[in-house]
């Protein structure tokens, strides 16, 4: 067996305890187990995440990081491809027991979700082009664009407003989504676009070489895997299993081979993992 002591008693109790398919603590644990899989969510239409190459192999890092988990728990691994508008209702429906789609654990979902440990951290970047400037205070009295109505907005202004832009508010471009503001930095529109680090990765590989990542505060976001609620025998897997996975160092090759400063996606991890102590 792949997990700890500590896990297998876990899994003792809640195949004892706990009856299949009941809306109880449990039943997504004892369920996945006795079936010997797990269905985990994974995006497929997110670079580097979980993408679709040419000759169709599903590839990424969440895609690694859940062969991987399963691995640990000595489970078979069914993917099902998810994005993120389709991740909650199937979690919700359970058409899935888990989900990695680069999911922030925000105190808005905790109504309807748990989560596990964070295993990336995420946090606001500027894109911009290569070399044109060394820190976010650069682009004081500059064009930045966001997406309208989003939080990037506010934190585009607050950055100018820090950087001593008496035009802040003028000088953060609004437009409807992320594709409009990409196209908009591809024209030279913009000196920069706001949003969080991981969706800026992605557009930056739409044009290697050209644009890079300009850290916005050293704050993070906290990404986590999604679980059902009222669940912690499989919560708890969960989190032993990736803590696991960081104390053998396996966590640090599939990371380093998605986002190391040798890869394509290089994004340095801000914060490590926490390991529990047993």
């Amino acid at each position: 067996m792949r997990y700890s002591r500590g896990i297998l008693l876990v899994v003792i109790l809640a195949a004892l305890f706990f009856v299949p398919g009941e809306a109880q603590s449990g039943a997504v644990c004892n369920r996945v187990l006795k079936n010997g899989s797990v269905r985990i969510g994974v995006p497929y239409n997110r670079v580097p995440q979980g993408f679709l190459k040419p000759t169709g192999e599903w590839v990424g890092f969440e895609v690694d990081f859940a062969e991987e988990l399963a691995k640990r728990m000595n489970l078979k691994l069914e993917r099902v491809k998810v994005s993120e508008k389709t991740w909650g209702p199937m979690l919700l429906k359970g058409g899935i027991d888990a989900a990695l789609c680069r999911i922030t654990h925000r105190r808005s979902l905790e109504g309807e979700f748990d989560f596990s440990v964070p295993y990336f951290f995420d946090s606001p970047h500027i894109l911009a082009q290569k070399g044109a400037f060394k820190n976010a205070a650069e682009l004081k009295g500059n064009k930045i664009a966001a997406v309208q109505g989003s939080p990037s907005e506010k934190t585009a202004m607050s950055v100018l407003r820090q950087a001593g832009d008496e035009m802040s508010e003028r000088n953060v471009q609004s437009f409807p989504d992320r594709p409009t503001c990409f196209l908009a930095m591809g024209r030279d529109k913009i000196a920069g676009w706001l949003d969080s680090g991981m969706v800026l990765l992605e557009y930056a590989c739409k044009s290697p070489g050209r644009f890079e990542l300009i850290p916005v505060s050293d704050g993070v976001e906290e990404v986590a895997v999604a679980l059902p609620q009222d669940d912690s025998a499989w919560r708890d897997l969960i989190n032993f299993s990736i803590q696991d996975m960081v104390a053998d160092g396996s966590f640090k090759r599939i990371y380093d081979q998605w986002f190391g400063p040798d890869s394509p996606y290089a994004f340095p991890l801000r914060r490590s993992i926490d390991k529990w102590p047993e």
